[in-house]
């Protein structure tokens, strides 16, 4: 049973982890197509631009960031109580966040938007660049996308086995 503050920090990672994937998930449907849509030139632009706000976003930052923290605080008790299901889905829920919204945000999309941010637009080869960092990025981000959402749905079974 998840008594107390583990059970409202279950609620918490719940959101955290859905609002996360949802967010990736609007980048993955809709966002990116739209900017590969524009001309080449256009699209790198905005996309640069994109991730400069991002960067700047106190609210991505905490759900992003605040949402791990709560998958830590969550993890570490559950680790020590192992025997009951809703511990062991809390645990599931913390290391699909962790692994897949921070983990591939940490060590593929920052580099990635770090190397297009360096990109001249009206160098040689910008469009291209471009043109191949769309496909890699989504193709990427759909695992940030599922992964978050996995964490809910894992924090929600954890929550209903209490």
């Amino acid at each position: 049973m998840i008594e107390g503050y583990r059970y409202w920090l279950t609620v918490a990672g719940a959101a955290g982890s859905g609002l996360i994937g949802g967010l990736f998930f609007a980048f993955s449907s809709f966002a990116m197509s739209g900017l590969r849509r524009l001309p080449g030139r256009q699209g790198l632009v905005a996309m640069q631009s994109i991730n400069t706000a991002a960067n700047a976003s106190p609210g991505l930052l905490v759900g992003l960031l605040g949402t791990g923290a709560l998958c830590v605080a969550i993890a570490v008790p559950a680790l020590g109580d192992l025997d009951r299901p809703a511990s062991r889905y809390q645990l599931a829920a913390s290391l699909l966040y962790l692994v897949g919204a921070i983990g591939v945000t940490a060590a593929y999309h920052i580099p990635k938007n770090n190397a297009l941010d360096r990109v001249d637009p009206d160098s040689a080869g910008a469009v291209a660049t471009w043109e191949h960092y769309a496909a890699t990025w989504t193709a990427g981000n759909h695992v940030r996308t599922v992964l978050p959402l996995a964490a809910a749905v894992c924090f929600a079974l954890a929550l209903r086995a209490r």
